[in-house]
């Protein structure tokens, strides 16, 4: 029976974090089976997963940045 005080949530799990996406994280496909295994405990109250997304003119992107390249730091004023 679902704990109503409990909850479980699930940050930034998604493809282009993981091997092969646009800001892949090493290892980061290791995380899957364990996060699969506790979403499917029945025990939780709630299950809340995220989802990191941006709108294509958001300013943590490179090309909002004249002269700067992906990954590079910027100073923003």
């Amino acid at each position: 029976m679902p704990d109503s005080r409990s909850a479980l949530i699930v940050v930034d799990i998604q493809n282009d974090f993981l091997p092969g996406g646009a800001l892949a994280v090493p290892g980061g496909d290791s995380v899957i089976e364990p996060a699969k295994k506790l979403m499917a405990d029945p025990r939780w109250g709630a299950v809340v997963v995220t989802q990191d997304w941006h709108p294509a003119d958001h300013i943590s992107f490179a090309a909002q940045h004249e002269g700067c390249a992906p990954f590079e730091t910027t100073t923003l004023a």
